[in-house]
């Protein structure tokens, strides 16, 4: 076996300082749940960042970075992106928020129907789940059904976390939730929409990042939501300007009746969107549907320098290749290692996988993203993002920390080649 190089702990006496501080006087430690240690590798990670610079970040206490996280996916550009920079400096002189609507309000969402194909109107929100909402609402008026379906994550709000604390449980027989995690789960999905879609207002899809796909299963779907009255939400906020120019309907050969947006929708600005026809989104207006801060300017403005930035320039194909290019190196690096890791999923968004059981992926995944950071490499133990600021030489730095890592973890008995390297074909 070949020797592991050292791999040295990290320095990270402020970030442990501020963590103490945040658990003191931040509910649940930080805004976002995604980016709390736990999640990650405790001791062995930082906790806080100070700054960034293209898709590399520096760390509170000095340490520097490949960023393959990128703000979970908003930073699809990078971080201070030239076009981002200049679309704030430009603008920010003339106000954050206006007491009326601002111009670039109908100069964005001109430009973004330009490149959502079906899109004829815009509403613009802050978050994700905000934009789920406002279409599962405009949904259930049109139908006049108060049923849904969820597929993925598509938020906290309480019709997708029925089953949390604090959500009435009343809440739970409104919401049918499906896994698309295997093939296998392909089928039940079918059954139930050509069975009981007729109940529903609509189908909330958010494609899953553990496979691919086909194209035939996501067209069926979708003419089956069709056939049977139920809208089909097609949840973008993640792939969206990440599979293609024009997100999932492009890559899939679809036309959803509604999309939402967001993350790479103002490159990590806050702003999200539902986009539709006309004679949908329309009848949003019918609605209590209302929000302070949809109409931010700086938001609005990176989003449009950003959506042009997509459409001018070869980032999505850069992003892509990329991410190709990390999926191959690093399979190839674990199959020879016998080591159960295997990227799955999109180029763009891989997805790292070390045992289809979540406990015993989350038990070597740990030690995993402990032992890259150590190396300069961010990295989530599941799903990460490629971005327009990565280069060949962040993708082959990273293969190669991969390599040490596994050895380091082999040795230290984290997982054993010999036993553990045939359950690898279950991660395909």
């Amino acid at each position: 076996m070949t020797n592991t190089q050292t791999i040295s702990p990290l320095k990270l006496t402020e970030s442990h300082r501020l963590e103490a501080e945040a658990r003191q006087c931040i509910a649940g430690f930080t805004q976002t749940m995604m980016k709390k240690p736990e999640q990650f590798c405790q001791g062995r990670f930082p906790v806080y960042l100070a700054q960034g610079q293209g898709a590399e970040v520096t760390d509170v206490d000095g340490n520097h970075y490949i960023d393959f996280i990128c703000g979970l996916g908003a930073n699809a550009l990078g971080h201070n992106h030239p076009a981002v920079m200049d679309a704030i400096n430009s603008h920010l002189a003339k106000g954050l928020l206006h007491s009326l609507p601002g111009a670039l309000e109908v100069k964005t969402a001109k430009t973004l129907i330009d490149i959502i194909p079906g899109a004829e109107m815009v509403r613009f929100f802050k978050t994700g789940a905000d934009a789920n909402s406002a279409a599962v609402r405009l949904a259930r008026y049109v139908t006049q059904r108060d049923k849904i379906i969820t597929v993925g994550y598509n938020g906290w709000h309480d019709h997708y976390m029925f089953d949390t604390p604090g959500v009435p449980k009343t809440i739970a027989e409104l919401t049918t939730r499906f896994p698309l995690f295997a093939p296998t789960d392909e089928a039940p999905l079918l059954d139930f929409v050509q069975n009981h879609g007729s109940e529903h207002a609509a189908l909330l899809l958010s494609v899953p990042y553990t496979r691919e796909l086909s194209v035939a299963f996501v067209q069926q779907l979708c003419a089956l939501c069709r056939s049977q009255g139920l809208l089909f939400v097609l949840d973008e906020v993640v792939t969206g300007f990440r599979l293609a120019l024009g997100g999932a309907q492009e890559y899939f050969g679809i036309e959803a009746d509604l999309v939402t947006l967001s993350k790479g929708l103002a490159a990590g600005m806050p702003l999200s969107a539902v986009t539709g026809k006309r004679a949908l989104l329309s009848q949003m207006e019918a609605l209590q549907v209302s929000t302070t801060f949809g109409g931010e300017l700086l938001s609005l403005a990176v989003c449009n320098a950003a959506l042009n930035h997509y459409r001018r320039s070869q980032c999505l194909s850069h992003i892509a290749q990329l991410g190709a290019a990390l999926k191959e190196g690093v399979n190839a690096v674990a199959k020879e290692l016998g080591a159960p890791l295997k990227i799955v999923g999109y180029d763009a968004i891989p997805m790292f996988m070390f045992a289809p059981n979540p406990v015993e992926h989350a038990r070597i995944a740990a030690p995993f993203v402990g032992a890259m950071a150590e190396q300069g490499i961010l990295l989530r133990r599941d799903v990460n993002f490629i971005c327009a600021a990565h280069t060949v030489a962040h993708i082959e730095a990273t293969i190669a920390a991969v390599r040490n890592a596994l050895l380091q973890m082999q040795a230290n008995g984290v997982f054993d080649a010999a036993s553990i390297a045939p359950k690898t074909e279950a991660l395909a």
